[in-house]
């Protein structure tokens, strides 16, 4: 019922259709008038229309051109950013209503046609999704009962879970955040919830680190613990989660952590040249500049550490005005914004086949036993208590 009342046409509409007019109001912002001649050779494959009569107008010519251009923003906007129309319902119907309107214009050529009715069909058709778990459906999954132990977990099954978990926080950001450091504003749980809740799993999936190292009393077990993390950010970084590379390395480096110099003693020295590698992957030296051509180099699916992107919003946003000096929009600025955002959309869209183990993401997700700040540089002294001078 909603595609028929779209095609309900008044007679007493003008003649011009929709795309016309919009042709007509849009021509003299063409980038010079394209030549007859190369819109004659696409006006032979339309019908309806007298091909003498196409050839003669300058008028077909332009309208063409902008019709053209109107539909290939559509269909840009429809593929690229396909979550505005699935939060939106009213915008949906209207662009649907619009392009009913449009394939009734006795002028359209066979292509344009096509091109309406491809994004019609877009809009209209079922999503059959990625076939990935929803991040609701793990954490409703490891609510309740008790998580088993890190020792009960290989490397590889953490650092697939946790790839997993990254990627699904990471994937659920709307690009509308990423505007107006929204993140670095006293509302920012209310402008940017899902940026924040971005920064509580990288703290979060941290401190459990950090806490898993700190409660065992015994050095070698410590050390074990260690090297297990180690290999698992290792793991990540073959997986392209470079955000969990950067989440372990950094549990790593935390002053509770670093100070415990017997147990760096005994980790062996594989293991240090391997941490010593991953830090230099996302070390922050020269704006990421590694992690940057790692990212450059890799084929999604990846998760990317989304504290370096918010880094260049924010520079971007405080160093570059939103108008020129003749008081016009700095679409210079708006380019290289939009550049940053295309990229993390990239990484979003593209899911990773790693299948849901229940039981090693519920040890991921358990904040049962994470220590605080304060506790974790006591835990730290009692483990190895400072040497007196």
């Amino acid at each position: 019922m909603m595609m028929s009342s779209c095609r309900e046409i008044d007679n007493n509409r003008s003649a011009l259709s929709a795309a016309s007019a919009f042709a007509i109001a849009t021509a003299g912002a063409n980038e010079g008038t394209p030549t007859k001649e190369k819109y004659r050779r696409m006006s032979l494959a339309s019908t309806g229309f007298p091909t003498d009569q196409r050839n003669g107008d300058k008028e077909f010519v332009i309208r063409r051109a902008a019709t053209n251009r109107v539909l290939n923003v559509l269909r840009h906007w429809v593929s690229k950013h396909s979550q505005d129309f699935e939060t939106n319902t009213e915008l949906k119907m209207n662009v649907i209503c619009f392009l009913e309107e449009v394939m009734h214009d006795p002028e359209l050529l066979t292509q344009e046609r096509k091109a309406a009715a491809n994004i019609i069909r877009t809009l209209t058709q079922e999503d059959p999704g990625d076939n990935q778990i929803a991040l609701e459906d793990v954490l409703k999954m490891a609510e309740g009962g008790k998580a088993e132990p890190f020792e009960n977990h290989s490397a590889l099954e953490i650092a697939e879970q946790l790839t997993l978990l990254d990627h699904l926080v990471f994937k659920v950001i709307p690009y509308e955040e990423f505007f107006g450091q929204g993140w670095m504003k006293n509302d920012k749980n209310e402008k940017t919830p899902y940026i924040m809740t971005t920064t509580k799993h990288f703290n979060d999936i941290s401190n459990l680190i950090a806490s898993e190292i700190l409660h065992c009393d015994d050095v070698n077990t410590r050390v074990a613990v260690m090297e297990k993390w180690v290999a698992v950010a290792d793991i990540c970084r073959c997986l392209h989660n470079y955000n969990a590379v950067l989440e372990i390395t950094s549990s790593l480096n935390r002053s509770a952590i670093f100070r415990l110099k017997k147990t760096w003693l005994k980790v062996s020295k594989q293991t240090k040249t391997v941490i010593d590698k991953l830090q230099k992957l996302v070390s922050s030296e020269g704006r990421f500049k590694n992690l940057r051509e790692a990212l450059k180099n890799c084929d999604p699916p990846c998760v990317p550490y989304l504290g370096m992107y918010l880094t260049d919003l924010a520079f971007i946003e405080e160093g570059t005005p939103n108008y020129t000096e003749d008081n016009l929009v700095n679409f210079s600025k708006m380019r290289m914004i939009s550049h940053i955002i295309r990229e993390i959309r990239q990484f979003q869209q593209t899911a990773y086949k790693i299948d849901h183990q229940p039981k090693a993401a519920q040890y991921l997700l358990d904040s049962s036993n994470v220590l605080d700040e304060e506790s974790m540089y006591e835990a730290s002294l009692r483990i190895e208590p400072k040497v007196p001078n």
